[in-house]
């Protein structure tokens, strides 16, 4: 399993299935002049045809794996059919760049890409192995005049379980489907990286393989009319047994959503956040068990990782008398049990016990993360007997800010004398500071 910091971090900019957006290229005023971009022109990108990830494949700015500019989406192509992408190359977002080596990796890094392509009478992918460091492949096109690269592969996949109805429907998992055929396609420039300087702003095309609608299918020959049997009743989707936190509540107006980091290693309808708290502060954890997301779970014995592992978690906490350490790959800070009542229900308290290396007071308690000298710790729940994409959790971190002290000052006015205590102490009108 992959380490994740705060409640993930899955390098996703580096494995994210990632795409493009228009075929005029427009840079947010937001990011930097004069920075050489890489945009996918063709085929033409609309809502209809993509499934557009930015927000939660590249977590821009939270995280410094790709630049502001940078796109992932997602598109489809038939199974046993050629693929033509097309790229416009600039100097700086708008003039375009010719004679430039345009070097496409066919099966990025950490992609798990596991399509295969014929590019010129080589064959490339599958990736090897599962989240290689290590592409399957890669081709090279310069650009023309007009700072176009072409890229021509023919698809040598078959079998395809998904439409492409399947794939753009917005409810399609991404991640972690072994029926799933796709190919993450990721443009470089030598010399420009993903986000330190000097960096390319890039499309990164992520292709799902999908089945043949144009196939013609052979016309049936005629067989007497039979008695019609009875079409069986599919069984109704698996529903999992879950744990959530029900108080407090949270959402984007007070946390970070960070689902998108941790989605395949964990069931579809899991949820990770994280929000902050004051150096000191107590938690009161409640929680709502189900054994089939309705149902309660009653009487039933469960754990809360605190400082979960591979979390990267570093805050202390006490939790009755149990005293909780920073978590580790192996192991997590502490396991803490509890049983449900008779409604499913199970409450944790957990009081914060740091007095150095916190944050920052944050601007909003949905503020980014630091980038830097972040102290978090991130709680996990489980339902003995069932895995990480076994039942629906919700992993909740929660980043500890520094909390300004009150200090004292004394007051005049004459011969009276005042006490005032606050964090910013100030003296009444009239008084001076003594």
């Amino acid at each position: 399993m992959k380490k994740y910091n705060g409640v993930s971090r899955f390098k996703i900019g580096a494995f994210a299935f990632l795409m493009a957006t228009t075929s005029l290229v427009v840079i947010p005023s937001s990011v930097a002049a004069d920075i050489p971009t890489v945009k996918l022109i063709s085929p033409v990108i609309s809502g209809s045809n993509s499934v557009d990830r930015t927000s939660n494949d590249l977590q821009i700015p939270a995280q410094k794996w790709y630049r502001e500019g940078s796109k992932s989406l997602v598109i489809t192509s038939p199974e046993g059919k050629e693929l033509t992408l097309k790229f416009l190359v600039t100097k700086d977002g708008t003039a375009p760049w010719a004679g430039q080596n345009l070097i496409l990796q066919v099966g990025a890094p950490y992609s798990g890409s596991n399509g295969t392509w014929d590019a010129n009478g080589t064959e490339i992918g599958p990736q090897a192995g599962t989240w290689s460091d290590q592409a399957a492949g890669q081709v090279t096109a310069t650009t023309g005049t007009d700072g176009i690269a072409t890229f021509t592969f023919k698809n040598k996949n078959s079998g395809a379980k998904y439409k492409t109805s399947d794939i753009l429907s917005g409810s399609f998992q991404f991640s972690d489907n072994a029926n799933r055929r796709y190919t993450q396609f990721k443009p470089t420039i030598a010399g420009l990286g993903d986000y330190t300087e000097p960096y390319l702003i890039k499309d990164i095309i992520n292709v799902d393989i999908v089945q043949d609608a144009t196939a013609v299918t052979p016309t049936p020959t005629a067989t007497p009319t039979a008695t019609p049997t009875p079409t069986a009743t599919p069984p109704a989707p698996k529903a999992l047994p879950s744990m959530r936190l029900i108080s407090p509540t949270y959402g984007p107006s007070n946390s970070v959503d960070t689902t998108g980091e941790i989605a395949q290693y964990y069931s579809a309808k899991t949820r990770a956040y994280y929000t902050y708290i004051a150096a000191g502060s107590t938690l009161t954890l409640k929680y709502k068990v189900t054994s089939d997301g309705t149902a309660p779970l009653a009487n039933t014995e469960v754990t809360l990782q605190a400082n979960s592992q591979y979390s990267g978690s570093k805050a202390n906490w006490i939790s009755g008398t149990t005293k909780i350490g920073p978590g580790s790959d192996t192991a997590p800070g502490a396991q803490l049990k509890g049983k449900t009542n008779a409604a499913g229900e199970v409450t944790f308290v957990i009081k914060n016990t740091d007095t150095t290396g916190t944050e920052a007071k944050p601007t909003a308690p949905n503020a980014a993360a630091p980038t830097v000298g972040r102290l978090f710790g991130t709680f996990k729940p489980i339902i003995p007997g069932y895995g990480d994409k076994d039942a629906d959790v919700d992993l909740a971190t929660f980043d500890v800010y520094a909390v300004a002290k009150a200090t004292t000052i004394t007051c005049i006015k004459g011969k009276v004398s005042k006490k005032v205590t606050a964090v910013s102490p100030k003296c009444p009108a009239g008084y001076k500071k003594k």
